[in-house]
């Protein structure tokens, strides 16, 4: 805590001048310059002299505060100072206030005359009742008795209006105090002035020495120092984001990034503008083969016997730990691959700063803000992916190296073929020199199909085996006019079996690639209006009598 016996403290005016934004968090950093008295006495240069910069945000960490400087002295100390705001007093509304309330209680009090008024009317309401059911009988018996009850009954009447006049007073001067209430209301909102934030304040202590020769000067006039003063505050990120526009054989490539903020103090557009990160890691999914593994069917095994519940598990409230364990486990699995899939992950190892060509002013409200860090081009190598067994639509491709000096952060990139919208999708770090493809979407100008041309189950049974025989016929037909490149990829079964065999695999042509797990691809070059063709077999073979697992057309 700073003490008392100090003297008064010097205000430091320090703007801020730049700003470090990191994923999550940024630092900033204030500079400013302050001149401050230095009291000589008995021969000693030196003194104790106390500097605070208020007006900080609340959001700040407090450990992370850092001071530094230029100029005769020495910082002895850092505090950071909480400085809360309590509602500010406002005299001139007390009237207003005095005056709501008087409206409130005499509406109370109109509620209250309108209950007594209903209650009234509930007695006239038995009391008429009673008196016709009296009449009723007198009429029958003689009629000067009956011409006295007809004259209360015109008295209940009469006094039955009486109430209805009053409750209808009572709801006209309810409406107009309502509406002088509303008012009211309204005239103290707009008196209410805006309450002032909690703020920090940062106190330095520095030793001022102003040397031997230049003291009696430097106590008349003073010293200048310049303080620069650090800070982290929490609330505050970006990310990247990218716009991929495809023209011909060239991709422009438009980096920008995604500001948020809300550190409680805005940033102005005069302070240097710096983006840092790391090294960051993701992905992004196309179609994907797996391994077709074959196996021998196998009947389950018997499920382990049950154990007997003890009373210490009725006790706990639930079943035994080993069959909850496998549940949970399961269900934490399909929660994280949920989350994986929803927002890559980025694991932040090193660092890399970027200053952006223009810098903007980021406020505090908490919205993303674009800023664009640089506009690249790069040449293209276009082509098209296809896998029938799964889809039979061909995506265009491009692929581009990154020739730039950058390295390309994780982030999602909208990808526009010429004018048009193409779609989106995400990007992982890409280095200097590192390739790239960007998938423009499905080319329906490319047409795939894929036929199942033989497909026989031998009858008859060779060594204690069955065979199974399959082949099938890829077309690809380029309806674009121009040359394109295609790459067909599909897959043939693999044994995990030593009864089960896959045998003479024929292809025609020849696949570019043929994996230990099965899987093929051929690249086809079309010129405009050309088909290409793909065709390939192969015989399976497992135990007679035994159920093959994985295996499909």
């Amino acid at each position: 805590m700073v003490s008392d016996d100090l003297p008064q403290p010097v205000r430091l005016d320090a703007p801020i001048a730049s700003v470090v934004i990191h994923p999550r968090g940024a630092r900033i950093i204030r500079r400013g310059r302050v001149r401050l008295p230095v009291p000589v006495g008995d021969g000693s240069a030196g003194a104790g002299v106390r500097v605070e910069l208020d007006g900080l945000p609340w959001e700040l960490a407090p450990d992370s505060v850092r001071v530094g400087g230029r100029g005769p002295g020495r910082v002895l100390g850092v505090d950071v100072v909480a400085r809360t705001h309590p509602e500010p007093a406002d005299t001139a509304g007390a009237d207003l206030a005095t005056r709501r309330l008087a409206l409130a209680a005499e509406l109370s009090t109109i509620a209250d005359e309108d209950d007594a008024e209903q209650a009234r009317r509930g007695f006239l309401d038995i009391a008429t009742r009673t008196a016709a059911a009296a009449l009723a009988r007198s009429w029958a018996s003689t009629p000067a008795a009956a011409e006295g009850l007809a004259t209360a009954e015109d008295l209940l009447a009469a006094r039955i209006g009486e109430v209805h006049t009053r409750r209808r007073a009572l709801a006209e001067r309810r409406a107009d105090l309502e509406r002088r209430l509303a008012a009211l209301d309204r005239t103290i909102e707009a008196r209410q002035a805006p309450r002032v934030p909690d703020t920090r304040t940062v106190v330095v202590n520095l030793d001022l020495d102003a040397g031997d020769k230049a003291g009696r000067k430097a106590a008349d006039e003073g010293v200048e120092v310049e303080l620069e003063v650090t800070y982290l505050v929490p609330t505050a990120g970006w990310r990247a984001g990218y716009d991929a526009r495809l023209e011909g054989e060239r991709v422009t490539l438009t980096w920008f990034a995604l500001i948020a903020q809300r550190s409680g103090e805005d940033w102005p557009d005069t302070a240097d503008l710096v983006l840092s990160t790391a090294r960051p890691a993701a992905h992004a999914e196309l179609p994907e083969l797996t391994p077709q593994f074959v196996d021998l069917s196998q009947p389950p095994p018997p499920p382990p016997p049950a154990a007997a519940p003890t009373p210490a598990m009725f006790a706990a409230g639930g079943p035994p730990q080993g069959l909850s364990r496998g549940r949970s486990k399961a269900k934490q699995v399909k929660v994280l691959r949920t989350a994986v899939a929803d927002e890559p992950e980025i694991d932040f190892a090193g660092s890399a700063t970027y200053r952006p060509p223009r810098q903007v002013a980021i406020p505090a409200d908490g919205d993303r803000h674009r800023l664009t860090v640089a506009v690249i081009e790069f040449g293209a190598t276009l082509d098209h992916l296809t896998v029938p067994r799964i889809s039979p639509d061909a995506y265009l491709r491009a692929t581009i190296t990154n020739t730039s000096p950058h390295t390309l952060l994780p982030g999602k990139v909208s990808i526009f073929h010429g004018g048009d919208f193409a779609g989106s999708g995400t990007i992982g770090t890409v280095p200097p020199g590192a390739e790239v493809e960007l998938h423009l979407g499905v080319d329906d100008r490319v047409r795939v199909e894929r036929e199942l041309v033989h497909r026989a189950t031998g009858r008859r049974v060779v060594g204690g085996n069955r065979r199974i025989e399959a082949g099938y016929r890829i077309e690809v037909t380029n309806h674009t006019p121009r040359p394109v490149r295609t790459v067909v990829r599909d897959q043939i079964p693999v044994s995990r079996h030593e009864s089960v065999t896959v045998r003479d695999f024929q292809a025609r042509p020849e696949p570019d690639e043929r994996t230990d797990v099965g899987l093929l691809s051929w690249t086809l070059a079309l010129d405009p209006g050309a088909t290409g063709r793909v065709e390939f077999s192969f015989r399976l073979e497992h135990p007679r009598g035994m159920e093959l697992t994985g295996w499909r057309d």
